[in-house]
């Protein structure tokens, strides 16, 4: 029999009423069930059983119960089973479908927040996402309601881990809250609630904090606040709220590894410089966000990096949202610059009549528009040309030190900023396909291929995440999140992150697009 649905705002069929109970034994038959581990497909005649939300026996596979009674059956029509997908850095209350807004948009943006931030975690279970991970929020109570009504069911969504950014008074994401800045993080959606404040997704220590003081600020932000994630914001750059940031010393930033370490929490730093990098890496971060983009990366970084089993999370993204042409900029011809040109104007349309509602959508495309026309103002008055110039140089050294990276076996993880503008939470798909388009370009190896890019965006992010006890494979004992979709992914990895078949979250069947039936087995 077919479940009862219900048709969602994102076009998935989600399923309102599934028949069997936890305590039922689900076995999903006639599927390739990915093994993302070695790289394969298990053998076909490999079937999965689901009990309580968890995988308990994958019978065809060696020392695998076959004694385990079965409840249920569901016919997965040959289809491809996979584990769900991640995103391991977004900002979900941050809507912002251009960078280049007017008063208008500014105005629709507020009208309609809610509603795309709906229409975000329903795509996310759409298009496979069953984990993402907050990077940055200022007031932790908007996502503290959403996870619970995703939790109650009252809507769709992948479940929500939470960054909390701990860092000096004045550093890049700790930037003293008073005149213009306020007023500048108000326009991104930032609310500037008080770092004091229990609610605060900031914990901000003295800059000349000792070691103690700084682990304090960590356990503060994991015992206080429930921090799933330590995040230090660095940079050398300036940005729209701090002219100057402040840098931490060495020994604060292995102050807060060692501490997140000890708590059993994943720490990560926003890293756009080659310093940065180094510094990262030799403090024991768990990942780096972002990529150097002011210089070239050297061979002994990427063998520091790879000795130090650090992840990152290079967030091609950024670069299709914030790279564009500047008059007298050294990259303005660069070729990875002018390769993005045209894979923007081949994508863009498809990206705002996916993933934005029809009260945002028109915002996407006329931001686009006035930046292919070299025109770079908010409000029509603050000329954003300083700040696009940091981004200029991704195209070039960013894209390049992430090319080096893979070629060398450095573990990359699926985060994509979704929240900066045009970028949602759901828009994995689209991050993989940004590595596809620079890491396999002519006269390189093809390193990252149908395997990596699945790796990328299920078992790399988990242990990105800190969770690949229970999530990014398809193995017993772990939570039973799986995909269904059409086609061979190890062959055609631009199937990853696109509206799925059907989707399996904690053991339920949560979307079904292809009328799956589930059928009571017979004794």
């Amino acid at each position: 029999m077919s479940e009862q649905k219900v048709e969602d705002k994102s076009g998935s069929n989600f399923v309102k009423d599934y028949r069997p109970g936890n305590k039922a034994v689900v076995e999903l038959t006639n599927a390739r069930v990915v093994d993302v581990i070695n790289d394969c497909f298990f053998d076909q005649s490999v079937s999965v059983l689901i009990q309580d939300g968890k995988i308990v026996s994958i019978p065809g596979l060696k020392d695998e119960s076959l004694e385990i009674p079965v409840d249920f059956s569901i016919d997965l029509q040959g289809k491809t089973l996979l584990p769900g997908l991640f995103n391991v850095h977004c900002h979900v209350q941050m809507i912002n479908p251009t960078l280049f807004s007017d008063f208008k948009t500014i105005k629709a943006k507020k009208k309609y927040h809610d509603q795309q931030v709906e229409k975000n975690m329903a795509d996310c279970l759409a298009c496979g996402i069953t984990n993402i991970r907050d990077a940055y929020t200022d007031d932790l109570r908007p996502n503290q309601k959403l996870r619970e009504r995703i939790q109650n069911r009252q809507i769709p969504g992948p479940r929500i881990m939470q960054a909390l950014v701990v860092g000096p008074l004045g550093g890049y994401l700790t930037p003293k809250l008073k005149g213009m800045k306020k007023i500048l993080l108000g326009m991104l959606g930032l609310g500037t609630i008080d770092y004091e404040d229990i609610h605060s997704g900031v914990i901000a220590f003295a800059p000349d904090a000792n070691q103690q003081q700084v682990r304090d600020a960590v356990d503060r932000a994991i015992d206080e606040r429930g921090a799933d994630l330590i995040k230090v914001g660095e940079s050398l750059e300036e940005s729209l709220v701090n002219v100057n940031p402040l840098i931490m010393t060495m020994e604060q930033m292995q102050a807060i590894t060692d501490q997140a370490r000890s708590r059993g929490v994943q720490s990560t730093i926003h890293s756009v410089s080659v310093d940065t990098f180094q510094r990262a890496v030799a403090a024991g971060f768990s990942s780096l966000a972002h990529m150097a983009r002011d210089g070239v990366l050297a061979r002994k970084d990427i063998d520091a990096c790879l000795a130090s089993n650090c992840i990152i999370e290079p967030t091609l993204s950024v670069g299709y949202d914030m790279s564009w042409r500047l008059e007298g900029d050294p990259f303005c011809e660069d070729p990875n610059l002018e390769r993005l040109y045209a894979f923007r104007s081949r994508t863009i349309a498809d990206i705002a009549d996916t993933f934005w509602i029809s009260g945002l959508r028109d915002y996407v495309i006329k931001g686009f528009d006035k930046a292919n026309l070299g025109k770079y103002k908010m409000l029509g008055i603050l000329n954003l040309s300083k700040l696009l110039a940091h981004f200029s140089r991704m195209a070039c050294h960013g894209i390049e030190n992430t090319k080096m990276l893979v070629e060398q076996g450095v573990t990359m993880a699926c985060g994509n900023d979704g929240g900066i503008q045009a970028c949602t939470p759901a828009m994995v798909g689209h991050e993989l396909s940004l590595f596809e388009l620079f890491m396999n370009k002519e006269n390189f190896e093809k390193k990252f291929n149908g395997a990596a890019a699945i790796q990328t965006a299920t078992i790399n992010s988990a242990i990105s995440m800190g969770i690949d006890d229970q999530f990014g494979s398809i193995q017993t004992g772990k939570v039973a999140d799986m995909v269904i979709i059409d086609g061979n992914p190890f062959k055609d990895p631009s199937i990853l992150g696109k509206f799925v078949d059907a989707l399996f979250m904690d053991g339920r069947l949560v979307i079904n697009n292809c009328d799956l039936m589930v059928e009571k087995t017979t004794i």
